[in-house]
């Protein structure tokens, strides 16, 4: 891997700990490169945990500032620590580069488009993968059951998919980002059936709302270049998150509906067979979610589709 600076003025604990990012050219989270050197160990947690990754990111950020890895500070993940000039660190990336990364890896089972598995990311990123997610677990506060956060999911992501299909290719200014960011935090937005935001997060909305106003701000920055226009950011978030091609509106949702009406179910259908699918292929954030907790539990998410 090649290096902006030299490495001669490092002490062994710092070269060691370079030789071990620049394994991950990825990235790699600090917790995972504690568990590598040995500083950790493996599945546990605590304060003392806590103390020996916070002295292992003062390393990193030192690191940084000479000049031997990068930091990307996500949403979704947290810090993430790569070697410099990885090809993985999408700062780094040409509109040339995002396309091809895009045809490379995500092409093949998302499409030609990469707009609605940015808007996906960007879902994960905002939404999704947040206290959002605790607020939700079955063993944590339970406010939103799984039909109500099925139907949140694709409402936060139409809404991102609106807005990139909206901005286009032309640049996005702090305006635009900052319209994403009142329209997606807006405490009286439905949510799910007749449910808000702040309804389905209660005592935690304020807490997700700075997440999500940080993360658009993030985006904007991330945007302010006169090179990079919404079709690189576009391209170049769609090459990452775990994105699902049988999710709605990607390419693999009309099989799986198709698949999941066919099967066999250990009760009968909520609605008539034709308004299900109907239903389920315009859009889950339009039905109730009473009926989308019934898709849920009767194994919707599992369908696979043969061949993919």
């Amino acid at each position: 891997m090649r290096r902006d600076k030299s490495t001669a003025g490092l002490n062994a604990d710092y070269q060691r700990l370079l030789e071990v990012v620049e394994l991950f050219p990825r990235g790699v989270q600090a917790r995972r490169l504690a568990e590598i050197l040995g500083r950790i160990p493996r599945d546990e947690f605590g304060s003392d945990i806590t103390k020996r990754i916070r002295s292992l990111r003062s390393q990193l950020a030192n690191l940084e500032r000479k000049g031997h890895i990068t930091i990307e500070a996500t949403a979704e993940y947290g810090n993430i620590y790569r070697p410099v000039n990885s090809p993985f660190d999408m700062s780094l990336w040409t509109l040339d580069h995002a396309r091809a990364n895009f045809a490379n890896y995500r092409e093949g089972r998302f499409g030609s488009d990469p707009v609605p598995v940015a808007a996906y990311s960007m879902m994960l990123t905002i939404w999704r993968n947040t206290i959002v997610e605790d607020v939700h677990a079955g063993d944590g506060l339970s406010r939103i059951h799984d039909g109500e956060m099925f139907a949140a999911n694709v409402t936060v992501f139409r809404v991102i998919r609106d807005f990139l299909t909206t901005v286009g290719h032309s640049p996005a200014g702090r305006a635009e980002w900052d319209l994403l960011r009142h329209t997606l935090v807006d405490p009286n937005r439905i949510a799910a059936g007749t449910r808000t935001v702040a309804d389905l997060l209660g005592e935690h909305y304020e807490r997700w709302a700075e997440h999500a106003s940080d993360t658009c701000a993030y985006y904007a920055d991330l945007t302010a270049p006169a090179d990079r226009d919404m079709e690189w950011f576009a391209t170049g978030k769609a090459c990452s998150g775990a994105v699902q091609p049988n999710w709605f509106g990607l390419p693999y949702w009309p099989g799986v509906v198709q698949q999941f009406l066919a099967a066999e179910h250990d009760s009968a259908l909520p609605l008539p067979a034709e308004q299900l699918r109907a239903g389920l292929l315009d859009g889950p954030d339009r039905m109730d979610p009473e009926i989308l907790l019934w898709c849920v539990e009767a194994g919707i998410g599992y369908m696979r589709l043969r061949g993919h």
